[in-house]
């Protein structure tokens, strides 16, 4: 790393950037925005392609030094750099950087949930599969967006480590998935404390935070797993599940 150079943003950098809020931007100009200092560190720690660096002025002496001689470094005023900050306390810092897909790594879990409509959910079911270290994580075609900022902040970083497939059809990768152990997330089956011949790869399929998984889905699974209530509560969200179950299969 060396010495951070700030310089000023034209107005058309500006423009262009505030505009990736919006999702269909993000999908026009294959770039995305990175809220709050832990998700900026993991992208630099990845090396991810960022394009630049938005500071706001107060902050910018904390931040000397961080970044790569080629990234430029930009001190905004506070109303310039609410233009970019869109996830509440952004600690004064958010970065540019292209899209990407990283390749699946060696593992004998991935995970697969149907649909998450909810941002904050998904970053979350995105750190999950990380700290599991899940080959890969897929993703319905009625999923939120991965680059939504909520998304990039609830994965804390996460997900420029894990790999993640948007967009997948659910049928296919069942019918197309090595093996026989494709284990879904249900209310009744068998008990997850004894699955029954389960081996690597296995695919853990998940549903929709209210609606679970839908029924050609369910039908499709070699397994349906079930985790009975020890006290009063019914079930557990979404992520929740998917780390309990997930901790059992690995």
């Amino acid at each position: 790393m060396t010495d951070t150079t700030s310089s000023t943003p034209t107005r058309r950098q500006i423009t262009e950037w505030s505009r990736l809020t919006q999702k269909k931007f993000r999908k026009e100009h294959g770039q995305f925005l990175i809220e709050g200092d832990v998700c900026v560190r993991e992208a630099v720690r990845a090396r991810a392609k960022i394009e630049a660096v938005l500071i706001l002025a107060a902050e910018y002496d904390n931040w000397l030094g961080e970044f790569p001689a080629r990234v430029p470094v930009f001190a905004l005023n506070t109303p310039t750099f609410d233009r970019f900050a869109k996830v509440e306390n952004s600690q004064g810092i958010v970065a540019v950087a292209n899209t990407f897909e990283l390749p699946a790594r060696a593992g004998k879990l991935s995970l697969a949930c149907e649909q998450v409509s909810d941002p904050g959910n998904c970053g979350a079911l995105i750190r999950v599969a990380d700290f599991f270290g899940a080959s890969e994580l897929h993703l319905g075609s009625d999923s939120t967006e991965i680059w939504n900022p909520k998304v990039v902040r609830g994965s804390m970083g996460s997900l420029f480590s894990q790999p993640v497939r948007s967009g997948t059809d659910f049928e296919k990768l069942l019918h197309d998935w090595p093996g026989s152990s494709v284990a879904a997330v249900a209310h009744s089956g068998e008990s997850l404390r004894k699955p029954q011949n389960l081996k690597p790869p296995i695919l853990l399929v998940l549903g929709h935070e209210t609606r679970g998984l839908s029924e050609n889905i369910s039908k499709l699974c070699t397994h349906h797993l079930t985790l009975k209530p020890a006290g009063c509560a019914e079930s557990l969200n979404l992520v929740t599940a998917a780390a309990v179950f997930a901790y059992a299969l690995t």
